[in-house]
C-alpha cells in the first residue's frame, strides 16, 4: 500500500498543478474558497456569543494583558544583590 499510496498522492500533486495552471480554474478555486469561508463565517461563528458574551470576552482578553505588564515590570527592576 506504501507505493500505491505514494503513486496517487504524486498523480493527485500532477493533476492538481496542471488543473491550476489556467487561470480560469484559479479564479473558479479562490471563488468557491472565498465563497465556502463567508458562509462559514456567516453561519457558524454568529451563533457563537451573543453580544453580551463577546463583552464580556473582550473584557476577559484585556485583562490576561496585566498579569503580563505586572511580570514585564519584574523584570525592569534592578536586582537588587
Amino acid at each position: 500500500m506504501g507505493k500505491f499510496g505514494k503513486i496517487i498522492g504524486v498523480a493527485g500533486a500532477v493533476a492538481g498543478a496542471a488543473y491550476l495552471s489556467s487561470s480560469e480554474n484559479r479564479e473558479k478555486i479562490k471563488s468557491q474558497f472565498t465563497k465556502a469561508v463567508n458562509k462559514f463565517n456567516s453561519s457558524y461563528l454568529k451563533d457563537l456569543g451573543k453580544p453580551s458574551e463577546l463583552e464580556d470576552a473582550k473584557m476577559v482578553d484585556e485583562g490576561a494583558m496585566t498579569s503580563v505588564q505586572y511580570y514585564n515590570k519584574l523584570q525592569e527592576k534592578p536586582k537588587e544583590e
